[in-house]
């Protein structure tokens, strides 16, 4: 039995600490399980669309509560076929109360969590477990904190970049100034930004993919509805010629690309048309395609 233990406790220790590397740490990589359980999560509060803004802080701390509990449970595996009889305690404490499977999650949580339950390894390899667990414990609260202090700069790039697309989309729409109107130099500057900051979004949501659950209620921010916006101005540009053309094509393969990365991660990898992809995008987050006011609507080509 106790070699069962540490087979089953060593298992789910590192299938904890994969997913977490994996999700963190390996940008090629995603965290199968992380990534699973942030998917099914979104899926569920799509049922419920006042309450989707909760959906991505709902999955950050259920993806954090997986890792810890995976190592909190091994741990204990570990622990438990060597109590009480292979530790020491406190003077008040009864080892007998220590003899089952919750005396081992005790042992095991304040270990992670460095607090002191009068409890010590009589063993040096025993001690040396609670002391990596603690190690590993430290290094979680330290990752869980970098990953969400860099979930929000991704989310508010994703916003500032939707948001200079609707004011654009804005001028156009009330006849300020027509993208027909401007220079070829000022056009592929526009179109160049905007093909950068889309470049540097579909990295971001490579890197961190929880981004995609971070609903935003302000239609003005939502990227799903204005990108199709942005796909009509690159089709129509490429008509300019020069340098302009060079620009919207650029823009082009850059939302491109970010569609592919969206229908692999979050829709349907069976997904290959660029038009299905945005109306799927646009669905899946609860928006409406905006369309450039220069052409009809478009079928899906």
């Amino acid at each position: 039995m106790t070699i069962l233990f540490t087979i089953f406790g060593t298992l789910l220790v590192v299938v904890g600490l994969q997913d977490l590397f994996h999700t963190l740490f390996h940008p090629a990589a995603r965290g199968d399980i992380s990534d699973w359980m942030a998917l099914r999560i979104w899926r569920i509060f799509r049922r419920i669309p006042r309450a989707l803004g909760f959906a991505g802080p709902i999955a950050f701390v259920a993806i954090v509560l997986f890792w810890g509990l995976s190592i909190v449970m091994g741990f204990a595996l570990l622990y438990y076929p060597h109590l009480p009889r292979e530790f020491t305690f406190a003077e008040g404490l009864n080892p007998a109360n220590y003899a089952s499977a919750w005396g081992a999650l005790q042992i095991s949580l304040a270990s992670l969590i460095t607090v002191s339950s009068g409890v010590y390894a009589k063993d040096q390899w025993l001690g040396l477990l609670m002391a990596i667990e603690a190690v590993l414990g430290f290094g979680l609260l330290t990752a869980s904190i970098s990953w969400i202090l860099s979930i929000y700069p991704v989310v508010e790039h994703r916003r500032s970049v939707a948001q200079q697309a609707t004011l654009l989309h804005f001028s156009e729409v009330n006849g300020i100034r027509s993208l027909d109107e401007i220079s070829d130099s000022d056009l592929q500057s526009v179109l160049l930004a905007f093909a950068t900051q889309l470049i540097s979004h579909r990295n971001e949501l490579t890197q961190f993919p929880i981004t995609y659950f971070f609903y935003e209620e302000d239609q003005e921010t939502a990227l799903a509805g204005i990108l199709p916006y942005l796909a009509d101005i690159s089709h129509q540009s490429v008509a300019r010629g020069g340098a302009a053309a060079i620009a919207a094509t650029t823009l082009g393969g850059a939302i491109d690309a970010l569609l592919k990365v969206i229908a692999r991660s979050f829709l349907n990898p069976e997904l290959k048309n660029p038009q299905e992809i945005l109306s799927a995008y646009a669905e899946d987050q609860k928006r409406a395609p905006v369309r450039s006011p220069r052409t009809p609507q478009r079928a899906a080509a």
